[in-house]
């Protein structure tokens, strides 16, 4: 039987690792996968497409503001006929021109040659290499430690517990 002490080590490694796959998630949720990005920016191809619906939406802020976001749909044709449809998401209010859309939109959309479905609006992520390890990198990297942190310290803490409850274990019984 488990005593009290390995319980509470192996329930807090538990939460620490739940923790921390919940902070992973919702940071690349957030930020989008910055490998699609990247390679966008080293290997992409551009095509036309066009943007075929829009949508907004609006939610109270706790402060009482408005909080806005915004997301399109945009299809794109390959040379060889291939047809793809995607979406893109934003936080913020949808661009005027956008807003009620009754016809298709022209767009360059960029896209990876051996995988079209990982695309994007031109323009929108990472123009070059460097913006990309600014904001990818750099501040996403600051973002998701951010996020991770709290799972760390709880795992840190079981490990705290485990080595506690080994020493404890070893040590005779009165």
């Amino acid at each position: 039987m488990m005593s009290k002490e390995l319980k509470n080590a192996v329930n807090s490694a538990i939460c620490g690792v739940v923790a921390m796959i919940i902070a992973f998630w919702f940071w690349l949720s957030l930020a989008g996968n910055p490998f699609d990005d990247m390679a966008l920016i080293l290997w992409g191809k551009t095509t036309r497409g066009s943007i075929v619906d829009t949508w907004e939406d609006a939610e109270s802020g706790d402060a009482g503001g408005t909080i806005w976001a915004h997301g399109a749909t945009y299809k794109y044709r390959l040379r060889d006929g291939r047809e793809f449809t995607q979406r893109t998401e934003g936080s913020g209010r949808l661009k005027a021109e956008f807003r009620s859309l009754t016809q298709p939109f022209p767009v360059d959309v960029e896209y990876l040659p051996g995988d079209p479905t990982v695309s994007r609006i031109k323009g929108a992520g990472s123009p070059n290499l460097f913006d990309w390890l600014w904001r990818k990198v750099g501040l996403g990297g600051l973002l998701l430690a951010a996020f991770l942190s709290p799972g760390y310290i709880v795992l840190r803490n079981a490990l705290h517990e485990f080595k506690l409850y080994r020493r404890m274990s070893r040590e005779p019984s009165d």
